[in-house]
């Protein structure tokens, strides 16, 4: 067997993924509310205005972030990219909570 399982960097691999399906998450979001904005004749800038839209865009740069932390050589670059992960996570949460407001104000 020419290869083994310890040649491949699991962790580095791990780290990668996140990052890549960061962006990967940013694409389809990107992609659906330009469609969407195209189905309900409203503007790009107003799709992307919207809770829903704003609660993917902060998902996928918290797993960006993620993953540049852990790919990170130097101690100091590792310690910048976990504070922009909590920055956008906090973030993520004001956005999902108002992704729920509206959604409970089309319920009632």
């Amino acid at each position: 067997m020419l290869y083994s399982l310890i040649v491949i960097n699991w962790q580095a691999l791990l780290f990668n993924a996140f990052w890549i399906v960061g962006l990967a998450v940013l694409c389809a979001a990107l992609s659906y509310h330009h469609w969407a904005a195209h189905q309900t004749k409203t503007s790009f800038k107003t799709q992307l205005n919207q809770p829903a839209f704003l609660v993917f865009f902060w998902l996928s740069f918290a797993l960006v972030c993620v993953g540049l932390a852990g790919t990170s050589r130097q101690l100091w670059e590792t310690a910048v990219w976990v504070i922009f992960t909590g920055i956008t996570v906090l973030f993520m949460a004001k956005a999902f909570i108002a992704y729920r407001l509206v959604r409970s104000e089309i319920r009632d």
